[in-house]
Parts: structure tokens; sequence; C-alpha cells
């Protein structure tokens, strides 16, 4: 779609991971305010939130990778 130019350098890849792990994060204190006893950061929200920073680097690395080919 774009040819990897979100993922040129490694600053970027790594800003773009904190934003989404940050949003995930988020997401988890919201939904525990609605459905738990009130606004905290869980466990479950931690793990969520690591396992979106985590899956951002891998798909970056994944991007970066191919684009290398000549």
């Amino acid at each position: 779609m774009f040819r990897g130019r979100g993922f040129r350098t490694w600053t970027h890849v790594v800003a773009g991971a904190c934003g989404i792990a940050l949003l995930f994060l988020v997401v988890m204190v919201m939904a525990e305010a609605v459905i738990g006893e009130g606004a905290r950061v869980t466990r479950a929200g931690l793990t969520v939130s690591a396992a979106a920073f985590l899956g951002y680097i891998g798909i970056a690395w994944l991007i970066r990778r191919d684009d290398a080919r000549p």
C-alpha cells in the first residue's frame, strides 16, 4: 500500500509501537472501568499492551526485511 515508507527507520517503528501499545492499554483500562471495580491498570491490560507492542515490532521487521530484498 505505502511500500514500507512508514517503517523506514527504527525510531518511527518504536514510536508507532509505543503508540499502539498505549492505545490498547487505554482501551483495557476503560473496559476495566466499565466491567470491573474502577479504572485500574491490570495484568491483563499490560499483557494485551505488550502483545500489541511486540506484534507491531514483528510486522515492521517483516515489512522492512521484505523491502530490503532486491
